[in-house]
């Protein structure tokens, strides 16, 4: 299949805006989500994108995600439903490897837990990231939403590094710690 992703800013009252609230709201459990508002404000910073994806015409998903030096963060990325299992998440995330060569992208997920309701998603989700080419870190990522793993797209994870991002991207506003497993 050939791909041609274009990712549009996403601002309040857009056709863009109406979609990826949509699907943001319908992809993130509301314990996980930053509030809407708050993502439009983050993203006018220099550095810091809020995005709707989509190929051609086709609206295939959403992606939040900041960047420095020689760092990205994936905050939030999601494909919409009826484009899910075609290879879009995947070119998304290659599209974003070949766009930054040469720097560490992070992201963070739910942990596996065998007890948990959505373990079968979350086994799906790491498995997603492993094969396209993530790993595990020794770290967590410790909000007020909960406890998630961070991964890594390098073999060295630079903590200091997401710290500085995160705290750029919230206007020094985000509550979280970066603990060890």
């Amino acid at each position: 299949m050939i791909f041609i992703l274009t990712f549009k800013n996403v601002k309040w009252g857009t056709k863009n805006y109406f979609k990826v609230k949509k699907l943001y709201l319908s992809a993130f459990p509301k314990r996980e989500r930053f509030p809407i508002s708050g993502l439009l404000a983050m993203g006018l910073q220099k550095r810091v994108n809020f995005q709707a994806i989509y190929d051609q015409e086709n609206f295939i998903g959403l992606i939040f995600w900041t960047y420095a030096k020689q760092i990205i963060y994936i905050g939030y990325l999601a494909v919409d439903p009826i484009w899910r299992g075609k290879g879009y998440g995947s070119e998304i995330l290659n599209l974003m490897k070949r766009n930054h060569p040469g720097q560490e992208i992070v992201l963070d997920i739910e942990p596996v837990i065998k007890t948990a309701k959505n373990y079968s998603q979350r086994i799906n989700r790491l498995l997603f990231y492993k094969h396209n080419g993530f790993k595990l870190t020794q770290d967590n990522l410790v909000d007020e939403g909960g406890r998630y793993s961070i991964l890594s797209s390098d073999k060295h994870f630079k903590k200091r590094s997401l710290s500085q991002l995160l705290d750029h991207m919230s206007f020094n506003c985000y509550k979280y710690k970066i603990v060890k497993r």
